[in-house]
């Protein structure tokens, strides 16, 4: 669909998705922070609790998406983006929640048992991720085949993640030998936030010209 009232998607329909997804992320965004022992700590003078982590994923969710469509019918680019940045920061969480959770029902955290976990929640993860993308993300995009968009949508993932490993190996390589007034382990934590960035941008293009294509 091209024109830009036809980018966006009823408001309605936008806000209940979004609060689902804040719902989901809140929950699993809790989970993280409990297992890592951020819960009952003290940050700027407030002591963090589940609800605060719920609360706080859930609104930020609801008011993006605000934002979002705003700014969306003059920019339609942000309006997708937007959309594609909740449903990515979802299955971040997803995929980091299920690791944790994992750990906190099984108190296993290394070795074999790490591997499994990580599996189990990539698996997870890239279902929610195609399922978000797919009825919301682009929503509204032609109808194709669905083995054949599946086969898409894993295909661009794969790529992603290449294109993730290979940006922020680079940095982390690279980084420490060209500037050297940066500590190793500060270089490696830019290189995997590059990474990711450049990842979330690049899945997004093949997301829109690609598996979901009009």
């Amino acid at each position: 669909m091209a024109t830009k009232a036809k980018e966006l998607a009823p408001f309605k329909f936008d806000l209940t998705a979004s609060g689902l997804l804040g719902t989901i992320a809140g929950i699993f965004a809790a989970i993280v922070a409990s297992n890592l022992g951020l819960i009952g700590k003290t940050f700027f003078g407030v002591t963090l609790s589940v609800y605060q982590v719920f609360g706080f994923i859930l609104v930020l969710c609801v008011v993006g998406i605000i934002i979002a469509r705003l700014l969306g019918k003059k920019w339609p680019f942000i309006y997708n983006f937007g959309k594609f940045g909740e449903a990515g920061g979802l299955n971040w969480l997803v995929d980091l929640g299920i690791v944790n959770l994992l750990i906190l029902f099984t108190g296993l955290s290394t070795g074999i048992y790490f591997i499994i976990f990580k599996g189990i929640s990539f698996i997870v993860a890239s279902t929610n991720s195609y399922f978000w993308n797919k009825l919301w993300v682009f929503w509204g995009h032609k109808k194709q085949d669905e083995t054949k968009q599946v086969t898409k949508f894993a295909s661009a993932t794969t790529l992603g993640l290449i294109f993730n490993i290979t940006l922020a190996g680079a940095i982390a390589f690279f980084g420490p030998k060209v500037y050297t007034g940066i500590d190793s382990k500060v270089w490696a934590n830019l290189a995997t936030i590059v990474g990711s960035l450049g990842a979330m941008l690049f899945n997004f293009t093949l997301y829109k010209i690609w598996v979901f294509k009009d």
